[in-house]
């Protein structure tokens, strides 16, 4: 049974916290255990805290007061379920169902909450439309609801321990798709520095040898396409080890080679450039009578590369598990 409280505004004497700025885990206070709230469907429920998107939350300030809390697995936000019903001594705040996941309402204040400090580590979740509006275990049944209900003095089913994620996602290893190469050499070349060596006066030929100075530029970008929807979600929340740390060239004939080179980020999706300068020396031999030029110049091509990025997610979390995934994705070069 849902309860009904009798909520006085005057009395609001809670300790009004900020919720931790990283994703983390909301893990219940009762028995000490390591149950935590996850999303189940379109339900709110307490599981065995294992270390994935499934348990973690993120909280987002709102311009209204309080933060909205999301579920990074499903992308759903908590949701009260509770009518507000004015009396003559104040109102009364009535929860009509347990607490729900669903799509973020702009509109609805039944989606912000407040964090309080308890008892050393421990907080309460408070709807920001009643602050003795707790969120809460009812019973005390792990396998129960979870639902809004009236302030009760600190007891364990209503105070929970927020665990902030610090681990970060990385980059195992890279499977570059050479079979897969597209390589295009139809690129106009460019023309570098240029000597004039003029022996229109002379009655020999003039020989010697001159140096042709110019600069080229290497770009290279990552494109990325997680291949699953869960490995998008890690992508997107954490920060990242590792990257892409190839370059690849492509030579006259049509052939290429890699080398190594900066790592780029995985999710970096700037363009990257290296400048070199180029310089070559030449021997010439001018007839008597003629003016020749010795220019450089320099042809260049793309290519796109094709790659399977092997991800890992290692939680912070003692004993958890590693989540695996892929990301395929290309290099242009």
């Amino acid at each position: 049974m849902l309860a009904l409280i009798i909520a006085f505004p005057e009395w609001n004497n809670m300790s009004e916290i900020s919720f931790p700025t990283k994703p983390f885990y909301i893990q219940s206070k009762i028995n000490m255990s390591n149950w935590a709230l996850t999303v189940k469907g379109d339900q709110i429920k307490t599981k065995p805290i294992q270390g994935n998107v499934n348990f973690l939350w993120t909280a987002r300030k709102d311009p209204r007061g309080g933060s909205v809390l999301a579920n990074i697995g499903s992308e759903l936000v908590l949701t009260a379920q509770v009518a507000i019903v004015p009396v003559p001594w104040g109102r009364i705040s009535v929860p009509t169902g347990p607490l729900l996941a669903k799509t973020f309402d702009s509109a609805s204040s039944l989606q912000l909450f407040r964090a309080e400090a308890m008892d050393g580590p421990w907080r309460c979740m408070n709807a920001l439309l009643d602050w003795e509006m707790k969120v809460n275990v009812y019973g005390s049944d792990l396998n129960g609801t979870i639902a809004l209900f009236q302030w009760d003095g600190g007891a364990d089913n209503e105070e929970w321990l927020f665990i902030e994620e610090t681990a970060q996602v990385e980059t195992v290893s890279v499977d570059y798709h050479t079979d897969l190469i597209k390589i295009d050499l139809s690129r106009p070349p460019t023309f570098g520095e240029y000597s004039l060596l003029d022996n229109r006066q002379g009655g020999t030929p003039l020989t010697g040898s001159t140096s042709v100075t110019s600069t080229a530029t290497d770009s290279r970008q990552i494109t990325n396409s997680v291949s699953n929807t869960t490995g998008r979600k890690y992508v997107q929340t954490f920060g990242m080890k590792g990257g892409i740390d190839k370059v690849f060239e492509v030579n006259a004939s049509g052939s290429f080679e890699e080398s190594s080179s900066e790592t780029i980020s995985y999710t970096d999706q700037t363009i990257h450039t290296v400048t070199e300068t180029i310089t070559k020396t030449v021997n010439y031999n001018v007839p008597a009578g003629k003016k020749y030029k010795y220019q450089l110049l320099i042809n260049s091509g793309r290519c796109e590369v094709p790659y399977t990025a092997h991800m890992k997610f290692q939680s912070a979390l003692p004993g958890s598990d590693s989540v695996l995934f892929d990301s395929r994705a290309c290099l242009r070069a």
